[in-house]
């Protein structure tokens, strides 16, 4: 797997199964890809760092990550994963529908704690970082449901919704929580709508004054509050998803750097190698040389 498989914002990829909505996926960065971009899904996450440490973004937010901490993505949430320095990082994510621990009806649990949290009404800490006293046996939770899953038990699905239940009562014991700012989820719709007008027309010139009259706020309004949500610049963030989608068509098709260059939005070849080569350490044709050995 390749930085490019995660290009869309909006994952539409399925994730996990309708009879038992929980899966795993154990990851390698730099190994499998350099960086995944900020994006969301409606599955629940967890982000488990196993190996070594990254950067983990969640939506406003960007933290350095190490063996043994872990972060919870809720629904709808963006999130990103990128390489921090030269240094590996092993992770695995949890990828889980939480629907699953809601009874149909009749029961406490949905309505009083487990909807508020998933609708991002009522917030809970989400980085499990050893700072608190209840994160080491969060984490062992986890580490009972990565047993199930590895065994598969006859029954293994009861067990890890009862580990399910056991993690989100230790975070909804041990913390009280908060209210959600107003306007908060207009501002993240409002986000995810800037990511989206990326996706379609990245190929295209995207100034900052174009993409602040499609927002509705003035320039300088704009770059403040992308900056706020995705932890860079919108230009440089621009520069990094066009050279996501650059090293997907090198590895796999057989245009021209040139061709590739223009493709997806950048009108000088010089300076597009020149960034190319900062992000991935090494030149376009290298990159297309590397992938054509795989």
């Amino acid at each position: 797997m390749r930085d490019f498989e995660y290009e869309t914002f909006r994952e539409d990829k399925k994730h996990t199964e309708v009879a038992f909505p929980y899966n795993t996926y154990l990851c390698s960065i730099p190994l499998d890809f350099s960086s995944v971009p900020v994006h969301w899904h409606e599955e629940m996450e967890f982000i488990v760092v196993k190996k070594g440490r990254g950067l983990v973004t969640l939506d406003r937010e960007s933290r350095l990550l190490e063996a043994g901490q872990a972060v919870i993505v809720l629904p709808g949430q963006l999130h990103g994963i990128r390489q921090y320095q030269q240094e590996r990082m092993e992770y695995e994510n949890i990828i889980f529908r939480l629907e699953m621990l809601l009874p149909k009806e009749g029961d406490v649990c949905g309505p009083k704690f487990l909807e508020p949290y998933r609708d991002g009404k009522l917030l809970y800490p989400a980085w499990i970082d050893g700072s608190a006293l209840y994160h080491e046996e969060m984490l062992e939770c986890i580490r009972k449901m990565d047993e199930l899953s590895e065994q598969r038990p006859r029954g293994y699905p009861l067990a890890v919704k009862g580990w399910l239940f056991q993690f989100f009562f230790l975070l909804f014991s041990r913390v009280e929580p908060t209210l959600a700012e107003e306007g908060r989820e207009k501002s993240l719709d409002k986000m995810k709508r800037i990511l989206r007008r990326i996706e379609v027309d990245y190929g295209k010139p995207l100034s900052i004054k174009e993409m602040a009259e499609f927002s509705g706020f003035s320039e300088s309004h704009f770059m403040k509050f992308f900056k706020n949500h995705m932890g860079v610049p919108f230009v440089s963030y621009l520069n990094d998803y066009r050279l996501t989608l650059a090293a997907r068509a090198l590895a796999e098709g057989q245009e021209d750097v040139l061709t590739v260059a223009m493709d997806v939005g950048f009108s000088n070849v010089s300076y597009f190698n020149r960034l190319f080569k900062k992000k991935f350490r090494m030149t376009p044709l290298e990159y297309r040389k590397r992938g054509e050995k795989r």
